[in-house]
């Protein structure tokens, strides 16, 4: 009995002091990416949409994304966001599926090549083939609210786990951006 006691203790503390995690990137891509968790202060939890399970992962200052974007607004005014900010439809903010919310991007529309610095506060955009959803101020900047959808690049600028006072600023003008992309 006191065998099966130990081997119980041993097991738990062994599994308590490992300092990684798999976070796997979506259900299309079975790669498997191990991230030391010792710096990062940032907990990345899985959730489900529509039947579909959605896995966000640590992303790196200067990595970038290209895909389909679109723009979301009336609809969505006034209601929670996933961080637990209202949304506002006239801040420069977006959705993504699997970045870390309070991560700073910058987003260009590879038709016109205009570009808008948002920040992810929000999941989404739970339409196949799109991978950011851009409040309608940002989505009007790029030219995205007369188009619908468009092309985009997206880098990552700022990090909520590479700089603690970023993750706790709302993006309210083109001013506060302007700043956080300096």
């Amino acid at each position: 009995m006191k065998q099966i006691i130990f081997i119980i203790l041993v097991i738990f503390f062994v599994g308590c002091s490992q300092k990684e995690e798999n976070i796997y990137l979506s259900n299309k891509s079975q790669k498997n990416y191990k991230l030391s968790l010792t710096n990062k202060k940032v907990k990345l939890r899985p959730y489900k949409v529509l039947g579909r399970w959605y896995y966000p992962r640590y992303v790196n200052v200067g990595e970038t994304f290209r895909g389909v974007s679109s723009w979301y607004g009336p609809d969505f005014h006034g209601k929670l966001t996933a961080n637990g900010e209202i949304y506002n439809m006239y801040d420069y903010t977006a959705a993504n599926k699997i970045m870390p919310l309070g991560t700073i991007i910058k987003v260009t529309n590879l038709n016109n090549n205009k570009s808008v610095v948002v920040r992810i506060n929000d999941r989404g955009p739970f339409v196949k083939e799109r991978i950011l959803d851009l409040s309608y101020v940002a989505g009007k900047k790029i030219g995205i609210d007369k188009t619908g959808t468009a092309p985009v690049k997206i880098e990552v600028l700022k990090t909520p786990y590479t700089n603690k006072k970023i993750s706790h600023k709302i993006v309210k003008s083109k001013k506060l951006v302007k700043k956080m992309v300096k």
